[in-house]
């Protein structure tokens, strides 16, 4: 895509950039600014408790070598924090005004991950701040889990901060649906996140088994969409092996509520 110059009349072509992620702990940008990679490396520092190893060029690209493996197996902390840390690297970029373009395979290793695409969304006449979204990530893994990574922030209600429940209210709709389809075996907290254990295995389903398992996504997706969410991407991010795959992350974004819609929200629920 590209936008047309308002002196000359010509086409002006977009600044696209990629993030990449490579073995189990690093992170590459190719194409950003200085200042992106600055804003980054601020935020992993902030993000990821265990810290940066290494930092500086690699090729055309620039890459963050990370202390843990945040690209690792599922079943663990640094896989949930991996989680964190992508969905506020998102963030970063959102409100520094580069959009997803698409996410995408760029190798035939087994051990491959997503790259994903940006284009830098500068051409927007729109002098408007852009509306305040949060973030909540989604993890399918192992045959039988499905991860809530959702950290609701504090909103303003009556001049006052408050904490909505929100992640509650996403445990218990997700619950209903999955109740309703006979998926639901039991949920826990895990690894500071939320963890629904399913019946079966839909996740290695075949045959027909494959369709109630489609059917699940599709409840899913309206179950979120009812309460604001949209699917923002969907990411590879974790390594897998030879027999085995790893499945999606899937992130999603909403416009925060005011606290009007918060205290709203409240008094029906």
């Amino acid at each position: 895509m590209a936008s047309t110059n308002p002196e000359h009349g010509i086409l002006v072509p977009s600044q696209y950039a990629t993030l990449s992620f490579h073995k189990a702990d690093s992170i590459r940008l190719l194409s950003f600014p200085d200042e992106i990679k600055s804003h980054v490396e601020s935020l992993i520092v902030s993000t990821w408790p265990p810290g940066i190893q290494s930092t500086g060029p690699c090729g055309e690209a620039y890459e963050f070598k990370l202390k843990g493996k945040p690209w690792g197996y599922f079943g663990s902390q640094d896989a949930v924090g991996g989680i964190r840390l992508l969905r506020d690297i998102l963030a970063l970029l959102y409100d520094c005004s580069w959009e997803l373009v698409t996410s995408a395979i760029c190798s035939r290793r087994y051990t491959a991950k997503d790259t994903l695409i940006f284009r830098q969304n500068s051409h927007s006449s729109s002098t408007l701040p852009a509306q305040p979204v949060e973030w909540l990530g989604l993890a399918t893994a192992f045959y039988d889990k499905i991860r809530i990574v959702y950290d609701a922030k504090p909103v303003r209600r009556s001049g006052v901060e408050a904490d909505h429940d929100h992640l509650g209210v996403i445990i218990m709709n997700l619950k209903k649906m999955l109740e309703s389809l006979d998926y639901f075996e039991k949920g826990d907290w895990s690894h500071d996140s939320f963890e629904f254990k399913l019946k079966g295995r839909p996740w290695r389903s075949r045959g027909e088994a494959t369709i109630k398992m489609r059917l699940m996504v599709l409840k899913l997706l309206e179950t979120m969409e009812s309460m604001g969410w949209r699917v923002y991407t969907t990411i590879l991010q974790r390594t897998g092996t030879d027999e085995d795959r790893m499945t999606d992350t899937w992130y999603f974004v909403r416009t925060r509520p005011s606290g009007r819609e918060v205290m709203s929200s409240s008094l029906s629920a």
